[in-house]
């Protein structure tokens, strides 16, 4: 049954999910006041296809993931401003965020580079208001990105709700989705693909059972969908009803991380073919660590152009670790055990990829029946956290200044590199700081 409370009920846990909007474009306009109120889009690594749009382009229809090539008309007639993707600044921005986050709440989950489940105990509904609202501006003026926030008694919810809270200005930001009213009224229009969770696989499988939106999902039988399908369900149902069951969010629910690029110039070489994944082994393995988490599994994946009479030639393998990693010698090491097994001459390669997979929070495994058993397994984990502890402090402050001697070539050549919009490092190269005229 649902609940009905009181005004000034006071409820024993509520989320506030704050999530920054437009993060990237948002990112790009705090040292670029003039670009307020004017249509922005950031692109992909090889400036190929939209990332991030600004309000402004969403009203134009220009969809994400479209490739720039599609909509040269009107960026011109609209005078669109573009960026190439700029992640040293936003992941800076991001932490700069969080740390804000955490010191206006004990409790708080990251759960991408632009959103935070915060936790809050004892409150009435009107207290959690008057603390988003704190929460809001406390973002907009120590670091000038907007952000909206969603309230309700579990994640899922208060994932709906910051949705609210973004789509509709007359919120000014925030939405509460604890009352029993609010919920009767924006479940029937959230169609069940939009809810957290739900693939567009499960979509379609809920629409054979004439499931189609979030209050239909909220009633139906909760023993019946969960034999149906699984207990992941059945906690989205739980949670839609306003019970918190989702404790954690593993991994901050992201199930891998994958480092790609189109090269500018196509690849003959293997050398050049190693450089590249390298680097790209590198890149990943860097964010990898930022998530503090560690990979039992890693893939490469090397293709031609699909376009064109030249021969057509694609491969992908996987590697497993026996121990956790998150060491890039580790990383690169596999990288290139597995691009001499499926490399090919005599094709042009246009992309290769790097996937990392199969998360953990710790390196606790089993070991293998033939490990030695006088390694000193223990030391050489220490050792490795270390190195890559002062590589990463090293290139925090300035990218790419220490590196692998495999990607020595790569970190000089422009081929596999297209940003020619890039925005100046403001807040992690000196070089780049802004300069008051």
């Amino acid at each position: 049954m649902d609940h009905l409370f009181t005004e000034h009920e006071v409820f024993q846990k509520l989320y506030l999910l704050c999530d920054c909007n437009n993060f990237f474009v948002s990112c790009e306009r705090i040292f670029r006041p003039d670009l307020e109120k004017r249509p922005v889009i950031v692109l992909s690594n090889n400036d190929g296809c939209v990332i991030a749009r600004s309000k402004e382009v969403k009203a134009l229809g220009i969809p994400m993931g479209i490739a720039v090539f599609k909509i040269q008309d009107l960026i011109k007639r609209h005078r669109i401003v573009t960026f190439s993707s700029n992640f040293n600044l936003y992941l800076d921005i991001s932490s700069r965020i969080m740390r804000i986050l955490e010191s206006l709440c004990p409790e708080v989950e990251i759960y991408s580079v632009d959103e935070a489940f915060l936790s809050f105990r004892n409150l009435t509904e009107n207290e959690a208001l008057d603390l988003a609202f704190k929460i809001k501006n406390t973002i907009a003026t120590y670091i000038g990105v907007p952000i909206s926030v969603g309230i309700a008694t579990s994640k899922t919810l208060a994932k709906l709700a910051s949705h609210e809270a973004k789509s509709h200005s007359e919120y000014e930001g925030v939405f509460s989705l604890i009352s029993t009213l609010a919920c009767d009224r924006i479940l029937p229009q959230t169609q069940v693909g939009e809810i957290w969770g739900i693939g567009k696989r499960l979509q379609e499988r809920l629409h054979e059972i004439k499931i189609y939106n979030a209050l239909q999902l909220k009633q139906s039988d909760l023993k019946r969908m969960r034999k149906l399908f699984n207990i992941n369900l059945a906690h989205t149902i739980c949670e839609l009803r306003g019970e918190d069951v989702i404790l954690e969010l593993e991994s901050h629910n992201q199930m891998q991380i994958m480092w790609s690029r189109s090269f500018k110039e196509k690849i003959t070489a293997k050398e050049d073919l190693r450089q590249a994944l390298g680097a790209f082994t590198a890149e990943a393995a860097f964010k990898l660590r930022s998530l503090k988490q560690f990979c039992r599994k890693l893939s490469i994946f090397i293709r031609t152009s699909y376009f064109g009479t030249q021969a057509k030639y694609q491969a992908f393998e996987s590697l497993s670790f026996d121990i956790p990693t998150h060491d890039t010698r580790v990383l690169t090491q596999a990288a290139f055990k597995i691009l001499d097994l499926i490399f090919k001459e005599d094709f042009s390669y246009a992309k290769a990829g790097v996937i990392l997979s199969d998360f953990s929070n710790s390196r606790l495994s089993q070991t293998s029946l033939f490990a030695d058993p006088n390694s000193n397994l223990t030391e050489d984990l220490k050792r490795s956290d270390l190195i890559m502890q002062t590589l990463d402090k090293v290139n925090l402050k300035k990218r790419n200044t220490l590196f692998l001697g495999s990607q020595s070539l790569y970190q000089q050549d422009k081929r596999y590199a297209q940003k020619k919009l890039l925005s100046p490092n403001y807040t992690t190269d000196f070089n780049d700081l802004p300069i008051l005229k």
